[in-house]
């Protein structure tokens, strides 16, 4: 998905002092340290004082777990904000809850954290930080609207925070609005323009619209301010498609790859482009890498099907095409690909059933209908194929026949598409 920038934020418990008998007068500064390791002894022996009143070594509980915090110690952490909440304080609980709230995330138990910072809120409804990191579990969950609402409030309470624009534009931006995504991202770029990360997802957002220019000027600003974002790199490798301009897509993708080896929609971009320029073996290279690093990638499938095709290798092709259904039976592509192998097997019945379920998800589809019209043509059924000729070219003029032809000619209207228009189209899972 998206980069999301909602970053979770904790509040360090009051690091407060007092005047300790028994010797802890030094240990109450150095439980205040900003140096965890010093800060985790002093504070500790405090808390093991019985001397001490309960208010005191309540703080030194809170500071102490807060620097178990700083160390990763999530389970200590948690062990001491849970005994700190024993000693109510109104506003410093809630910071508590909050901070415990992140420990159980970062510990994977999403339930604990949630039912903490409804609790911090209860006790401070102006707390931001819970907002934002209950967002983060909304987020995760898929629940947008919850996630847009906590980050609502966030912004009304800190109007001032560019992060939050960011975080919000990208739900918008993952939703498919992408009006108010751009709207958020600007926000957070007029507010902090060296904000690599709001240039970059406008830079999605405009490509999203089909703004390319825009998406490449974005882009580049994004590199320029921070040249190791290898998502930016991404982006204006993909707005920088096109016939006369393939050398430098792929140069922007070999620097996303560098950056971010692991990031699978990069491959698969520099793939795409591969296969429209001719070269299905790199493209085919570059398809499995990305399929390997995702294996859900559905895209990577389709257009490694589309490779295998220009190859010939058939069995390959249906494989992935029937890889890619498995994964999302709604995928109207693969099932276009999978009937054209089809198609060529002479599995004539087979190929009208899949180019009738891709007309059906995609009725726009001229290819599909061009490639039914041809099937229906092997059985001799001229009606339909010109039913399906006239659709195909009232959608396409370019695929206008006014007879029969056979499914080798038809290939070339497949070429044809993908030179002219599959770099447009193949970017639909782009995160």
């Amino acid at each position: 998905m998206l980069v999301l920038l909602l970053v979770a934020r904790s509040l360090q418990a009051a690091a407060q002092g007092a005047d300790h008998s028994g010797g802890h007068g030094g240990d109450a500064i150095r439980c205040t340290s900003g140096k965890p390791e010093i800060a985790v002894i002093a504070c500790t022996n405090i808390i093991q004082d019985k001397r001490e009143d309960g208010d005191k070594r309540a703080i030194a509980l809170r500071n102490r777990a807060f620097r178990y915090q700083q160390l990763g110690d999530v389970n200590r952490a948690i062990a001491d904000y849970t005994t700190a909440i024993d000693h109510p304080e109104y506003g410093i609980q809630a910071k508590t809850y909050l901070n415990r709230g992140l420990m159980y995330f970062l510990k994977g138990d999403e339930d604990h954290a949630l039912a903490d910072y409804d609790k911090a809120l209860a006790l401070d409804p102006q707390l931001v930080s819970t907002y934002i990191n209950r967002a983060t579990i909304f987020i995760k969950r898929g629940e947008d609207g919850r996630a847009i609402a906590d980050l609502d409030r966030a912004i009304q309470l800190r109007p001032e925070d560019a992060a939050v624009y960011v975080s919000r534009g990208t739900i918008y931006a993952r939703r498919g609005d992408q009006s108010r995504a751009i709207t958020d991202f600007t926000k957070a770029i007029e507010m902090n323009p060296a904000n690599a990360t709001a240039w970059r997802n406008r830079s999605f957002s405009y490509r999203a619209q089909g703004d390319k220019s825009a998406a490449a000027a974005d882009a580049a600003e994004a590199i320029r301010l921070n040249p190791s974002l290898a998502a930016a790199h991404l982006d204006l490798g993909l707005s920088a498609q096109g016939p006369d301009r393939t050398a430098q897509a792929i140069a922007e993708f070999d620097r996303a790859i560098k950056l971010n080896p692991s990031d699978a929609q990069a491959f698969k971009a520099r793939g795409d482009v591969y296969l429209a320029s001719g070269d299905p073996d790199r493209a085919l290279a570059d398809f499995s890498r990305a399929i390997g690093l995702d294996a859900k990638l559905v895209s990577a499938y389709v257009d490694r099907g589309d490779a295998h095709m220009t190859k010939s290798d058939w069995d390959s092709a249906i494989a992935d095409f029937g890889a890619a259904i498995a994964l999302d039976p709604k995928d109207a592509e693969a099932l276009r690909g999978r009937g054209y192998v089809r198609l060529n097997r002479h599995d004539v019945d087979a190929a009208i059933a899949d180019f009738t379920a891709a007309i059906k998800l995609n009725p726009s589809d001229a290819l599909a209908l061009r490639f039914r019209g041809a099937a229906y043509a092997a059985k001799k059924d001229s009606r339909r194929v010109s039913l399906d000729d006239a659709a195909a070219a009232q959608l396409n003029p370019s695929m206008h026949c006014r007879r029969a032809i056979p499914a080798s000619i038809v290939y070339n209207h497949w070429i044809w598409f993908r030179k002219h228009h599959a770099a447009t189209l193949r970017h639909r899972n782009l995160s």
